[in-house]
């Protein structure tokens, strides 16, 4: 009899021992599965900014994926529709001289026309080979752009 009183004892530890290791396997598959997707997410998508050359040159980026294209305006390609928001226009990469049709429809920012400022299109390539514009960024040029450009031609 005394020995059935020590199984009986015994028995409630040793479930709460096993409830507790399941408990522990369940947070570590948590665990392993939340980082798993952190560390897929961060590493995804790998096209996420490209000069225009490299979106160009690069055919799997074209498949209208969301993605960043940078560039600067190319003088004289700027066109907007008679009483639109609806704007076309064309970014180069200075290094290659690539250039990429764009559209856009909204407001504009107020440096997009500064020939020192960087031009950023987030969106994906429509039809007709035209990159169909859902955000546009610039990034102002630096100030020290003017200096150094003075510096190269004091003539000025």
């Amino acid at each position: 009899m005394a020995d059935l009183s020590l199984q009986q004892e015994a028995t409630p530890h040793a479930s709460n021992s096993g409830k507790m290791m399941v408990r522990f396997a369940i947070l570590g598959v948590v665990v392993a599965l939340a980082l798993g997707y952190m560390v897929y997410a961060a590493f995804a998508n790998d096209l996420y900014s490209l000069s225009v050359t490299e979106f160009t040159n690069k055919e799997d980026a074209q498949d209208g994926r969301m993605v960043r294209v940078w560039g600067k305006l190319v003088d004289g390609s700027f066109e907007r529709q008679d009483n639109s928001t609806v704007s076309s226009f064309r970014l180069r990469d200075d290094e290659s001289g690539a250039q990429l049709a764009a559209t856009y429809e909204g407001v504009l920012p107020d440096l997009f026309f500064n020939p020192h400022s960087e031009i950023i299109l987030e969106g994906s390539h429509g039809h007709n080979d035209v990159f169909q514009t859902s955000n546009i960024l610039v990034k102002c040029p630096s100030k020290y752009e003017g200096l150094e450009s003075a510096s190269l031609n004091p003539t000025q």
